[in-house]
């Protein structure tokens, strides 16, 4: 008799772009898809297409679906979401409100559906399976378009009371500083988050500071078309004013992971995301901010690396929390 494959599946569900993977027993991926979301046509449509993608992948590696049993299905999302049951209450990249997402995988699939923040998801994966592996204290900081993260102390993922603990991005770093749209002011999302760095671009080329030729042909000549991307390429290609406004995003972003340095004390600092991408040029000046703001006995231990999943690690993370919630309940 042929033996029966365990698989767990990941979904990482964003508003640009759907990733699956499939993992086997011991974890690793043994296959992914990755499909644009197209929030704009709907809930019913997009949940369609997803469970399309997991269909197609699992008829690709096990043609005669008895060779496999699904054990699990994480799916890793941002917005507000109650976990408990499975609910998607408020996902504005998705043009989501109160979706029962797991309740509709589980229908179809017939397997036990986890709901858990996309950032969470991705420190897991990278703690598991990336930079952070044999760790047992570490930060994960995801820079793209927002800025969020996840906490792993004493080999347990910090969750907070509604798994919605560690909202990296929302560190203040001047009480006087711009208003974020969540209320507060000088959030580190204001100056390093993708979409700040190419505001700020965006504002200095405008207010005569540079006249941003290098940045401006990158986005095709259109200011209003602009992304932390092309600054980080005009950058990299050796634009000064462009290696300006990324190494002030480095360093506001060294001065809010001083704060969590200060708070968790870890051993590992793990920075991933589109706009980490950048490499030294941010992360330079995102380590001598570390160095010379905070307690030498606690930053002093601290090793800063970039992740290793890139846009894989929501999806492994996301795969792999059933497995990780049966360690935790071993261990008590």
């Amino acid at each position: 008799m042929n033996k029966t494959t365990m698989i767990d599946i990941g979904i990482d569900l964003g508003g640009t772009k759907m990733l699956v993977v499939l993992t086997n027993e011991s974890g690793s991926v043994i296959a992914r898809s990755k499909k644009p979301t197209f929030p704009e046509q709907g809930v019913e449509d997009t949940v369609a297409r997803l469970i399309e993608m997991v269909e197609g992948l699992l008829d690709n590696v096990f043609p005669y679906r008895e060779a496999c049993r699904i054990r699990s299905i994480g799916v890793a999302a941002a917005g507000i979401l109650e976990p408990a049951s499975g609910t998607v209450v408020l996902a504005t990249n998705l043009r989501w409100r109160n979706v029962p997402i797991s309740s509709m995988l589980e229908e179809r699939f017939r397997a036990p559906v986890r709901l858990l923040n996309d950032a969470n998801a991705a420190a897991l994966g990278e703690w598991r399976a990336g930079a952070g592996v044999g760790t047992k204290d570490m930060v994960f900081v995801t820079v793209s378009t927002g800025i969020g993260g996840g906490i792993v102390s004493g080999s347990r993922l910090i969750l907070g009371a509604s798994d919605s603990a560690a909202e990296l991005g929302h560190i203040s770093i001047d009480r006087s500083g711009p208003l974020c749209a969540c209320g507060n002011r000088g959030c580190i999302e204001m100056y390093a988050a993708g979409h700040s760095i190419a505001r700020i671009a965006r504002e200095g080329i405008a207010g005569g500071l540079a006249n941003g030729e290098a940045i401006l042909k990158e986005a095709g000549g259109a200011a209003e078309a602009l992304t932390a991307e092309h600054v980080a390429a005009a950058a990299i290609k050796g634009d000064k004013y462009a290696g300006s406004v990324i190494a002030s995003a480095g360093k506001a972003l060294g001065q809010g992971i001083v704060s969590i340095i200060h708070l968790i004390n870890p051993k590992l600092v793990v920075i991933g995301g589109g706009v980490a991408r950048s490499g030294r040029l941010l992360l330079e000046p995102m380590q001598k901010a570390i160095q010379e703001q905070g307690i030498p006995g606690l930053v002093g231990q601290v090793t800063v690396v970039p992740a290793m999943l890139g846009e894989d690690a929501g999806g492994v993370g996301a795969a792999m929390w059933r497995r990780y919630e049966e360690e935790c309940l071993q261990l008590r």
